[in-house]
C-alpha cells in the first residue's frame, strides 16, 4: 500500500514536470521542486498564470451576515471530501454565507472551475469548483487564465505536496503564510499538451486506486481471518488433538 502510494504520487508530479514525450529536448527550470522541463514549456509563477484570490470569514459579532445564508462557503469543515486525493470537483458545503456577509468581508463569490488549496490545518488539499462558492482565509484560490486549465493547475498542486512540507510553519496549526503562495511557481506547457497529460493521469490513476482498493481489500480480508482463526482456536472449535499428540510424541 505505501508503495502504491508512492507511486500514485510520483505519476503525477512526473506527468506535470515532464510530460509525456521522453524524447523531447529538456531545460533547467531553476526551481529546486520542478527540476528539468520540456524545452517548450512556460516557467513562472502560478499567479502568472492564474488569478490569486483569498477568502476571508465575515465577523461573527454581526447576527445579520448570518441571516438568508444561500451562498456556499467552503471551509476546514469541508476537508474532508479531499482527504483521499481522488476527489476533483467540490459542489456542497457544510456552511452557507449570506450576500450581506460576503459584501461585508474580504472574501468574494468565486467562479465555477476555480481552484482551491487549503494552507492552514489541514495544508496541501486541492479541488476545483463545480459550482460558484466563497472560502474562509484558510485556503487560497486561483481563476484559471486562457491558457492554463483547472485540472492541470489542480495535478500541478498535487505533485507539490514536498514543497508544501517544506513551507509548513507552526507547532499548533501547521500554515503556508501568503508570502510563500506567492512564490509558487509551475512548468505550463501549451492547452492541448494539458489535456493530454490530464487524460492520461486520470486513467493512469484509475488504474493505480484500483490496486490500492483491491489491497484494502485484501488486507480487511485477511484481518479478518486472522481473528476468526484466533477465535475459533481459543474457542475449541478447532480439533488440536493431533497436534498436541505429535508433539508430545
Amino acid at each position: 500500500l505505501a508503495l502504491l502510494a508512492e507511486k500514485r504520487q510520483a505519476t503525477i508530479s512526473h506527468a506535470v514536470t515532464r510530460g509525456l514525450d521522453p524524447n523531447v529536448p529538456m531545460k533547467d527550470s531553476g526551481i529546486a521542486w520542478l527540476g528539468e522541463v520540456p524545452a517548450h514549456w512556460r516557467i513562472g509563477k502560478i499567479h502568472s498564470f492564474a488569478k490569486r484570490e483569498s477568502g476571508h470569514t465575515p465577523s461573527r459579532h454581526r447576527a445579520d451576515y448570518w441571516e438568508n445564508c444561500t451562498i456556499p462557503w467552503f471551509t476546514l469543515a469541508d476537508v474532508w471530501q479531499l482527504r483521499d486525493g481522488k476527489k476533483k470537483y467540490v459542489t456542497e458545503t457544510k456552511e452557507l454565507v449570506s450576500e450581506l456577509g460576503l459584501a461585508n468581508s474580504s472574501a468574494r463569490l468565486l467562479p465555477v472551475n476555480t481552484v482551491i488549496l487549503s494552507r492552514t490545518a489541514s495544508v496541501g488539499y486541492s479541488a476545483i469548483m463545480a459550482q460558484a462558492m466563497a472560502t474562509t482565509q484558510d485556503f487560497v484560490n486561483w481563476i484559471c487564465r486562457a491558457g492554463l486549465s483547472p485540472e492541470f493547475l489542480l495535478y500541478v498542486l498535487r505533485a507539490m505536496k514536498p514543497e508544501f512540507d517544506r513551507l509548513m510553519t507552526g507547532s499548533t496549526h501547521q500554515t503556508i503564510y501568503m508570502p510563500d503562495i506567492a512564490k509558487l511557481a509551475m512548468a505550463c506547457p501549451p492547452l492541448e499538451e494539458q489535456a493530454a497529460i490530464v487524460t492520461w493521469l486520470e486513467e493512469e490513476l484509475r488504474r493505480l486506486d484500483e490496486l490500492i482498493e483491491g489491497s484494502e481489500r485484501a488486507v480487511d480480508l485477511l484481518g479478518e481471518r486472522r481473528s476468526a482463526l484466533i477465535s475459533a482456536a481459543v474457542t475449541g472449535q478447532i480439533d488440536v488433538r493431533g497436534l498436541v499428540d505429535r508433539d508430545a510424541a
